[in-house]
């Protein structure tokens, strides 16, 4: 059987879909917002993880609290 030459595009028969331009643009634009926030975290989890004693028992906080929601991201329950 001899091969087939065509120009057709085999997007149908592959399982991954197109990529439109305006995913790009989308996700270009939320990435800045995504990292922005995992700085914020990172930044508030360090302030705590340094904070004094003074400081966390002013607001409530024991040290081990502070360190089971900086590791799960969450207080235990």
């Amino acid at each position: 059987m001899p091969a087939q030459f065509t120009n057709v595009s085999l997007v149908a028969t592959t399982n991954v879909a197109p990529v439109s331009g305006v995913t790009i643009w989308r996700w270009l634009v939320l990435f800045p917002r995504k990292w922005a926030l995992a700085y914020k975290v990172a930044r508030d989890a360090e302030m705590l993880r340094n904070a004094p004693r003074e400081v966390l028992e002013d607001i409530g906080i024991a040290r081990k609290d502070v360190e089971f929601a900086c590791e799960h991201g969450h207080l235990p329950k």
